[in-house]
């Protein structure tokens, strides 16, 4: 396929989404539970994010390995019109690509030549003059879940939408969540037993926000049940022997303020054999323990692993990694159930690696803590006490304790050691492979109980060099390394694990990697031209397999830090790219346009209190136009600092005045001087890069 062909294919795709759905198989989207069971061991099809039921992000085919990978090639690529890039894992039943993009668009392409056969486009964008609150979580989207001839979709709006697997026609729609009060839901769904998954997110919005999961019927979306991860202000809807548990744990009045956080937010793990449905759940505001829970208590069930039955949503088990969490040790990474001889006892387990920085295996039965131990650097604990199952904390990065402008380094970092992009499994080789993120969070406080941290990508640690970010080969049965291999940016993309024994992994420069799983030496490499935070997918069209990797930095921590997830060198268009043996494709060229910071010679500076537009941008703006006021090149929310002379003259239009409202810019609550300090601020960054 030439470079040219994708925009042509894309163009087609408009056109047809514009004049109706194209039919073109009736049997579209054929996942059933007995299917998965029956054909996941194949690796022909890709039928859940997680690969299989396991969540082992594991491919059994072998066509391509370790000896021939360097054979590789481009069968065809797609270019996708997301500025914000891509942050889902494909989906991939019988020859048909599922794919979503931010605002919850929805794709499915042709699996053998990356032509689109249709589009499902909500239109969020036409709510944001409304709702411009919108705007901010419609710019991820984590994923489709396919079942029995239907694809869902999480909208960030709050609503869980059914589609016609064969057509991309809507067939129906549940509110799940409320986005008022701070939800929003942006994560793939997840399938079994004939029930659609999901969660929500909002634990840190600073509203009433108390996290749930829900169960809905697969086929007609009614609600089966829901269950809280954290108890309720009112008593009396602290029933269930679960909540009567939790409530025992809360103090204070900041649960009845901001509803409890806790939200489940991202991969979840459903096992057909126990009927059991694994997840983790989110910390909560305010973060400081001591604030949010003053005469104390563990606050359940904050920073949990959880398993519930997926039939009925009843309480199993849990186990709490961060009890009384004051670092935001979000525990909502993928879980991977496994089979291990441990002691000489073949244990049924459940494995994660959370935001923390410690690796745990748990009895997946019975939520037993069979071990923990450190995977990425850790100042926080010093250990986990197996007889009690608690972490030994460290007071060097008691943050909270500082006086007013003293700093902590805290590790790992609050945003985590391992994120949403998802470690794989190789149950041959008995290996975990887990994207690290090697870097701290650099804590400085206020003096009234609030801070603001920095990640910092630090050269070197205790003397030794230092790389900000890893894939690490990780032996669960001995707690140790196997191998790793160092990144020069923090934060890379998720991880895919094949019975070719490979490991293949996209990183923030674009380049995307095969190495070998055994011994982590890199056998094929491909550069991109961008930045890539999604995880790829092995397929089979034909007698040849296929592998699938998004490019487009997405995600919601490169709105934050973009700095530390690529450079303004691998900026290029969001694509999607398919690598076979026998590929005759040729990789299509990238061009960077060169920014400039424009003519600021005519715009003075007004504040009178300069010094307060640093934090007044922390306060206000920071989570769409970036940390340092440096944004994502190329996404959707402008980088402020390359404004031109117009922005700056109309800035009280926008910022207070509403102007842009129908982009997602939602007009603010400041006095003119506010204004004016944020607006010298970011003017005084400008002019910095000249």
């Amino acid at each position: 396929m030439t470079s040219s062909a994708p925009r042509v294919l894309f163009i087609c795709s408009l056109v047809c989404s514009f004049v109706g759905p194209v039919v073109y198989a009736d049997s579209a989207g054929n996942v059933t539970q007995s299917r998965v069971i029956a054909e996941s061991a194949k690796g022909e099809n890709w039928f859940l994010n997680g690969g299989n039921f396991r969540g082992e992000h594991f491919s059994p085919l072998d066509e391509i390995d370790s000896n021939n990978v360097g054979d590789l090639k481009l069968e065809w690529y797609l270019d996708l019109p997301a500025p914000d890039g891509i942050a889902a894992m494909p989906i991939v039943v019988d020859g048909t690509i599922y794919l979503s993009a931010p605002r919850s668009i929805v794709y499915a392409i042709d699996a053998a030549t990356g032509e689109i056969r249709w589009t499902f486009d909500p239109e969020l964008h036409k709510l944001f003059a409304e709702k411009p609150y919108l705007s901010w979580g419609a710019r991820v989207s984590r994923g489709v879940a396919v079942w029995d001839g239907k694809v869902y979709v999480t909208i960030a709006d709050c609503r869980l939408v059914a589609l016609d697997a064969g057509t991309g026609r809507e067939l129906w729609s549940q509110v799940t969540c409320d986005p008022t009060n701070g939800y929003s839901t942006r994560d793939a769904p997840r399938v079994g037993g004939g029930k659609i998954f999901i969660g929500n997110s909002g634990s840190e919005s600073q509203q009433k926000n108390r996290g749930y999961v829900s169960a809905y019927d697969a086929d007609d979306g009614a609600l089966l049940w829901r269950f809280f991860t954290v108890p309720s202000d009112d008593p009396d809807e602290n029933l269930t022997p679960a909540m009567k548990m939790a409530a025992a744990t809360w103090s204070g009045d900041a649960w009845q303020q901001f509803g409890g956080g806790g939200s489940a937010w991202n991969e979840m793990t459903y096992d057909p054999d126990s009927d059991l449905l694994f997840f983790g759940t989110a910390g909560a505001v305010p973060y400081v323990h001591e604030e949010r829970s003053p005469d104390g208590g563990d606050n359940l069930f904050l920073s949990s692993v959880l398993a519930i039955n997926a039939s009925t949503g009843e309480y199993v088990w849990h186990y709490q990694t961060v009890p009384q969490d004051s670092w935001d040790y979000n525990v909502n990474m993928n879980i991977v159930l496994a089979d291990l001889t441990i002691g000489g006892k073949l244990r049924k387990v459940a494995m994660i690696a959370p935001k923390n920085g410690f690796f745990y295996v748990l009895d997946r039965l019975s939520g037993e803590l069979i071990s923990a131990e450190k995977f990425a650097k850790v100042n926080w604990a010093t250990h986990i006490n197996l007889e009690t199952g608690r972490p030994e904390l460290d007071p060097a990065a008691n943050y909270w304790e500082l006086a007013e402008g003293e700093t902590s380094t805290v590790w790992p970092n609050m945003w985590g050691a391992h994120n949403w992009q998802p470690m794989a499994y190789h149950s041959g080789h008995k290996l975990v492979y887990i994207p690290v993120i090697d870097i701290p969070s650099i804590v400085t406080s206020r003096g009234d109980g609030d801070f603001p941290d920095s990640l910092e990508l630090i050269d070197t640690v205790d003397g030794k060099p230092h790389d900000p970010g890893k894939l690490l080969a990780w032996d669960p049965v001995t707690q140790s390394e196997r191998w790793s291999v160092e990144h020069n940016l923090a934060v890379s993309g998720g991880v895919l694990a094949t019975a070719g024994n490979l490991v293949f992994q996209g990183t923030g420069m674009g380049e995307f990697y095969a190495y070998d799983a055994q011994t982590g030496d890199a056998v094929w490499s491909v550069s991109t031209g961008t930045a890539i935070s999604a995880s790829p997918v092995s397929y089979q069209v034909g007698d040849a397999q296929h592998i699938l990797i998004p490019a487009g930095l997405g995600g919601v921590m490169q709105n934050f830090y973009p700095k530390i997830h690529t450079t303004d060198d691998v900026q290029g268009p969001t694509r999607l790219f398919a690598f076979s043996l026998g590929g005759e494709a040729t990789m299509p060229e990238v061009t960077i346009v060169e920014r400039k910071v424009g003519d600021l010679q005519s715009i003075t500076a007004v504040s009178e209190t300069p010094e307060a537009g640093a934090l007044l941008y922390a306060d206000n703006c920071l989570g769409c136009h970036g940390k340092d006021a440096v944004a994502r090149y190329g996404g959707s929310v402008p980088d402020l600092r390359y404004g031109s002379a117009d922005v700056f003259r109309t800035w009280h239009a926008v910022v207070m005045g509403g102007a842009k409202k129908s982009n997602g810019m939602p007009d603010f609550e400041l006095t003119v001087e506010e204004a004016d300090a944020i607006r010298d601020y970011v003017i005084g960054e400008a002019r910095k890069i000249e």
